[in-house]
C-alpha cells in the first residue's frame, strides 16, 4: 500500500491561535477548517503531486488563510452563513460557485477591514503625537494623516470588489440579473417578481442606494474627479481641528461631508448586514421542497444562535411557534 493511502493526521501549527476547531467545509481543492480566531487551508499531497513522482512529499499541507475565525461577525455573518443556506437539499442553484463567491467575498470584507483598522490607527497616532508634543508659542499644530486619499482608494476599492462578488452571487440566483443589468436593473425586477411591499424588496429600498455610493466612490477616487473631496486634518475658523472628512456628489449618490472614519465603518457595517439579508432573502425565495415539505428561512432562537454562528437557517415552526431548523 502506498504511504498516501494510510490513514493520518495533523495538528494546526499555529502558536497565535489555539482554539478549536469549530468548522469545517470543502472548497475546490481546499480544506476549509476554521476555529474560533483563524481560518486555515489544508490540501492533501495528492492535490500538490497527483501523480505521486515524490515520494518523500508531506502528506499534508496547511495554510493561515485569514486571522478571523468563528467569533468574529464578519466570517459568521457571510462565510458560515453561507455554509448554512446555500445546501443542495433546498436550492436549485450552483452550491459550490455560491459557496466560492461567498468565500472571495469575505476575503475582500476582511482586506476592508484591514484597511479600515490602519486608517483609524494612523488617525489615533497622528492625534496621540501632536498631543505629545504641544506648541511653544503661538502657533498649532494640526495633525497630519500621511496618504489619506490613496488611503481611501483602497478602502473603496475593497468595498466595490465585495459589492462585485455580491452581484455575481445575485447573479447564481436570478439568471435574469446576468449580462450588463445594475442594481437598478435587479431592484425593478425583484419588485416585479414580489411586489413593493415583499420585505426583500424592502431590503433592497435601503441596500441600493449604498451599493451604488461604493461604485460612485470607487469610481471618483481612482480617476481623481472633482465630485468627491477627501481631506486630512483641518483647522475650522472657530479653533477647532476637524478630523480627516470625505464628501461626494456624483451620480446621484450625494454623500455629505463626514468623517472618514466613521464612513469607513457605515460602510462595512452595511455590506455585511446586506450580505446577510440578500442570502437569507434569496434562499428562501428560491427554496425547494424537502422530503415533501416546504422549508423556509427563519430567525434561529438566540440560544441556537450561538452554536451554529448564524442567525438564519431552514426549518420550519412547531405548534407553539419555535423555529425549528433543518440540520
Amino acid at each position: 500500500m502506498h504511504i498516501r493511502d494510510a490513514g493520518g493526521a495533523f495538528t494546526l501549527n499555529n502558536p497565535d491561535d489555539g482554539t478549536p476547531i469549530k468548522e469545517m467545509l470543502s472548497l475546490g481543492k481546499y480544506l476549509i477548517l476554521i476555529t474560533e480566531k483563524c481560518t486555515y487551508r489544508a490540501q492533501m499531497a495528492d492535490q500538490v503531486d497527483p501523480e505521486r513522482k515524490n515520494p518523500s512529499l508531506a502528506r499534508h499541507f496547511q495554510q493561515k488563510f485569514l486571522d478571523l475565525g468563528t467569533k468574529s461577525p464578519l466570517l459568521c455573518r457571510t462565510l458560515m452563513q453561507a455554509k448554512v443556506l446555500f445546501r443542495k437539499e433546498f436550492l436549485s442553484i450552483e452550491v459550490d460557485k455560491a459557496m466560492g463567491l461567498a468565500l472571495e467575498a469575505l476575503t475582500e470584507l476582511a482586506a476592508l477591514h484591514e484597511a479600515f483598522e490602519n486608517f483609524t490607527a494612523a488617525e489615533q497616532a497622528a492625534i496621540e503625537k501632536v498631543d505629545a508634543y504641544p506648541s511653544r508659542d503661538a502657533s498649532k499644530t494640526v495633525p497630519s494623516v500621511s496618504n489619506v486619499q490613496s488611503q481611501c482608494k483602497t478602502f473603496a476599492q475593497k468595498a466595490d470588489h465585495f459589492v462585485v462578488k455580491l452581484m455575481e452571487l445575485v447573479r447564481l440566483f436570478y439568471p435574469e440579473q446576468r449580462g450588463k443589468k445594475n442594481w437598478d436593473d435587479f431592484q425593478a425586477l425583484a419588485k416585479r417578481l414580489y411586489g413593493d411591499s415583499d420585505p426583500f424588496c424592502e431590503v433592497l429600498n435601503i441596500a441600493v442606494p449604498l451599493l451604488k455610493l461604493v461604485r460612485n466612490t470607487r469610481d471618483c477616487l481612482e480617476h481623481h474627479r472633482p465630485e468627491v473631496t477627501i481631506r486630512d486634518f483641518e483647522p475650522e475658523p472657530d479653533g477647532r481641528i476637524a478630523p480627516p472628512t470625505i464628501e461626494l456628489d456624483f451620480r446621484g449618490s450625494a454623500l455629505p461631508r463626514c468623517r472618514i472614519s466613521s464612513f469607513m465603518a457605515q460602510v462595512e457595517n452595511h455590506l455585511l448586514d446586506t450580505f446577510e439579508m440578500f442570502a437569507a432573502h434569496m434562499s428562501s425565495k428560491q427554496a425547494k421542497p424537502f422530503a415533501g415539505m416546504n422549508m423556509i428561512v427563519g430567525l434561529l432562537p438566540e440560544d441556537v444562535q450561538a452554536s451554529w454562528h448564524v442567525r438564519f437557517a431552514f426549518g420550519m415552526y412547531d405548534h407553539d411557534g419555535r423555529f425549528i431548523p433543518c440540520g
